[in-house]
């Protein structure tokens, strides 16, 4: 019995995936390829990195500025419709926990997929966003799986004094062996500004997550590290990670999920 070539059986599923009636699956971790922005009469083309994972209800995304190395991220919950993406957004680097809506229309690729928003307003202009995207990672499956938004930090100096954040804005999403995280802090003039990291994960045994960082806003500093970090679980919704530098000096911080 002959069998269908792998290319041939690669572009039959991709077919199919594109009729009106198909729901895509998202859940996952891509890396964008292209970014196209169209404001009604031309076509150009943003170079920048960027990794967008989605869980089973959350969605998130990061990468740096066109300009400089500040980040640019976005967090929400999504749902998956015939042929589109529905993204409720609920907090993003430009404007904070103002509330968007954005209609994706998406279209498999043989590596991935194709996302369309028709009409995306930028700077009091509107524009068509045209991103593609790589699948990456693999399916495995882990304790911190999810999206996670953190609650409190405290920092500890290797002398013994500290320091503690109640109100942290820092937000951070794992799946299929990927992970984003994204803070947004206030600079010295009061404005917003904020980070992120994103890489790649292993949990090595059930309380310890070896984190390596692939891009980062604070790139000097962080790209291409390895932490091998501290896992707690007090309860399923919840988790305490520590971080001990080579300084000596350790980051405690506690994540709560979000549901």
């Amino acid at each position: 019995m002959r069998t269908m070539p792998a290319i041939l059986l690669s572009l039959l599923i991709v077919s199919c995936n594109q009729e009106p009636n198909y729901v895509p699956n998202m859940v996952g971790a891509y890396l964008m390829t292209s970014q196209i922005i169209n404001n009604g009469t031309m076509d150009s083309a943003i170079s920048r990195k960027q990794l967008k994972i989605f869980t089973d209800k959350y969605v998130m995304f990061a990468s740096n500025t066109p300009r400089d190395s500040s980040a640019v991220y976005g967090i929400g919950q999504y749902k998956s419709k015939r042929g589109k993406v529905i993204e409720y957004i609920f907090y993003t680097s430009g404007s904070g926990d103002k509330r968007d809506t954005f209609e994706l229309k998406i279209d498999t690729t043989a590596k991935g997929y194709k996302q369309v928003i028709d009409r995306i307003t930028v700077s009091g202009k509107t524009y068509k966003l045209t991103e593609e995207y790589n699948k990456v990672g693999s399916p495995v499956s882990s304790v911190l799986d999810g999206a996670w938004k953190q609650i409190k930090n405290i920092y500890i100096r290797k002398k013994g004094d500290s320091s503690v954040n109640n109100n942290p804005i820092e937000f951070k999403i794992y799946q299929n062996g990927y992970f984003i995280w994204a803070i947004t802090t206030k600079d010295s003039a009061k404005n917003n500004i904020s980070f992120f990291g994103y890489g790649t994960f292993a949990m090595k045994g059930n309380n310890q997550s070896i984190e390596t960082v692939r891009n980062s806003s604070l790139i000097s500093g962080l790209v291409g590290r390895t932490y091998a970090i501290d896992v707690e679980f007090p309860d399923a919704d919840s988790y305490k990670q520590t971080i001990t530098f080579a300084s000596g000096d350790k980051s405690v911080e506690i994540y709560q999920k979000l549901k």
